[in-house]
């Protein structure tokens, strides 16, 4: 009996120190299977285009997505930035300041391949007047947000109690004179292009631009008399200021 028992504490021994192996083994495996098996969730992915039949060998080009990520949030042609641009209700000096030089940036860059254009261009002609017409219509934007930073240091009259205050009034007044001047040379691009746009004798689908060019031929839209306009007033308002010094008394 005594060896009986014997034996079955050994064998007992030996299947509880068998089973503690067995779950080690399966517990290195386990790890070692999620460390290096399973995908990386937080790595992009990017829609390759593989094709299912190849050659012997491939080009390197194949294996180069042909749509990336970026191209879509990171602006690259003028189109992105022009699509960038966002004017809200209730807009400041800053929106209107990085609306401008948003713009100014993407007159600087290509424009996007004539079959990712704005709007549906069939020929040549047809695409060269799509880029004259962004190009009169991004200047005209450029050049109405300088009016609005302008307007805000405008000062819609002037009153005689206004003396208290002229030398702020004056400098105020002069920075929106600096901001209406800035404003002409975009609309003289703008009218630039407009007059070239309109020697291609064909409409493209950018329907509201091409009103625009329209009016601008037709002298129906003219931001040089506006411009200079509001310039006058300025000066006018400034004189109007120094009138009231002389003879309000101290």
């Amino acid at each position: 009996m005594s060896g009986s028992l014997a034996y079955a504490e050994a064998y007992n021994y030996f299947m509880e120190v068998y089973m503690k192996l067995r779950a080690k083994r399966f517990l290195t495996l386990t790890l070692i299977t999620v460390i290096f098996f399973v995908p990386n969730l937080s790595g992009e992915d990017y829609p390759y285009q593989y094709f299912t039949e190849r050659d012997e060998y491939v080009p390197f080009s194949d294996y180069i997505p042909r749509v990336r990520l970026h191209y879509y949030t990171v602006p690259h042609y003028l189109e992105d930035f022009y699509l960038l641009y966002g004017m809200k209700l209730y807009y400041n000096e800053n929106s209107l300041r990085k609306n401008i030089e948003m713009l100014k940036i993407g007159l600087n860059c290509k424009f996007r391949h004539p079959s990712q254009a704005l709007v549906e261009v069939d020929t040549a002609d047809e695409y060269l007047k799509y880029r004259k017409l962004m190009f009169m219509h991004i200047n005209i934007m450029i050049m109405r947000n300088y009016l609005k930073i302008g307007v805000r240091y405008d000062k819609k009259g002037i009153k005689f109690h206004d003396v208290s205050f002229e030398k702020e009034i004056n400098e105020s007044l002069d920075i929106a004179r600096e901001f209406y001047k800035e404003a002409i040379p975009y609309w003289v691009e703008a009218k630039r292009h407009a007059e070239e746009a309109s020697r291609i004798k064909l409409t493209t689908k950018l329907s509201n631009i091409e009103s625009e060019r329209y009016r601008i031929i037709t002298g129906d839209l003219d931001f040089n008399k506006i411009i200079n306009n509001h310039i006058s007033r300025v000066d006018k308002k400034q004189e109007q200021l120094r009138n009231f010094v002389v003879t309000t008394p101290q």
